[in-house]
């Protein structure tokens, strides 16, 4: 015979459990400690974190904006100073460089390349001081020809004389601009002999100046072509004071060229040694140089052709018949 079932308990009533299954969960101290550290851990974790990546950010170059390409500059070539040219120099073509310039910047007066060249510069004169590298622009030279050109090519204080020549006196027109001259002066002069009592008319010849500049033949101012031309005129560069004495000495007699060497000696005294080594035939003494119509009979070898200055010719009667003749030695 089966059991009885339970009594079937009703909902409402108590549950009855064991002291070990109705006790109540408790988190300890220590647990609580240490959940709140791992926190705080997580939580400065993340804010370290989060600095370091702005840093990075904050390091990293800003992405590139692709910008549209500039249009190009257009460039011309300008004529420049190659290197630095004084006052008063002539320009060649050694001073001269063609450099690129901005077309926009090109001013007025610059010399640009096309259809410029650098032979419409050369042979011009530097009105200024061109310094290296600086334009070369067309009021700061002056073109043979042009007002001011010979002014321009005058060193501070000189004076420029002009001297008529002909092609015996402008050595067959074989001087050129730039060369270095002496001007000789002949004339006559008339000297009373105060032991003949008369008078004679006497040649000298002397020179008037030394190794002074030829700064044009005529109107040309440069070699061109370095063909020799016959000219009427030369332009020499002096002194205040030895303008005055080419002056004067066109009224005296004639004026003559005598082209010098274009070597020269850097040292004065080596030049000075030099000019005493060629002797003193001149009987100047190293001096002023003069020569008189005497000293050229005698370099000819003929000195019964003109007696001394100052000596009394020798006169001797020959009577023949009736005639009388007076011979002179």
């Amino acid at each position: 015979m089966a059991s009885p079932l339970p009594p079937a308990r009703s909902s409402s009533s108590p549950r009855i459990c064991s002291p070990i299954d109705c006790r109540t969960p408790r988190m300890s101290l220590r647990t609580i400690v240490l959940v709140l550290l791992a926190l705080g851990a997580a939580g400065l974790t993340a804010m370290v974190a989060r600095g370091w990546l702005a840093d990075q950010q904050a390091a990293l170059p800003p992405p590139a904006v692709e910008q549209a390409p500039a249009p190009a500059v257009a460039m011309a070539e300008v004529l420049v100073a190659a290197e630095d040219i004084a006052t008063g120099s002539f320009i060649r073509s050694d001073h001269l460089s063609w450099q690129r310039w901005p077309k926009e910047a090109v001013a007025a007066g610059f010399i640009v390349r096309d259809p410029a060249s650098m032979a419409d510069v050369e042979g011009a004169v530097a009105r200024s001081r061109i310094n290296r590298g600086e334009p070369i622009t067309a009021g700061r030279v002056v073109q043979p020809g042009e007002r001011g050109f010979l002014a321009a090519v005058l060193e501070p204080g000189s004076r420029a004389v002009a001297v008529p020549v002909d092609a015996t006196t402008g050595i067959a027109g074989f001087v050129f601009p730039g060369d270095v001259v002496d001007v000789l002066l002949t004339f006559r002069h008339t000297v009373n002999d105060s032991e003949s009592g008369g008078a004679q008319n006497r040649n000298f010849s002397e020179t008037l100046l030394e190794a002074v500049r030829v700064l044009a033949i005529d109107q040309r101012v440069d070699h061109e072509d370095g063909s020799a031309r016959l000219a009427k005129t030369a332009t020499l560069e002096v002194t205040p004071k030895q303008a005055e004495k080419v002056a004067l000495a066109l009224s005296l007699g004639s004026l003559s060229l005598s082209l010098r060497s274009l070597a020269r000696v850097e040292d004065g005294a080596e030049a000075e040694s030099a000019e005493g080594s060629r002797g003193d035939d001149d009987g100047a003494g190293g001096g002023r140089s003069y020569t008189m119509d005497y000293d050229v009979y005698y370099m000819l070898g003929d000195p019964l052709a003109m007696p001394m200055p100052g000596r009394r010719a020798a006169q001797v009667t020959v009577l023949r018949g009736s005639n009388a003749e007076t011979v002179s030695f």
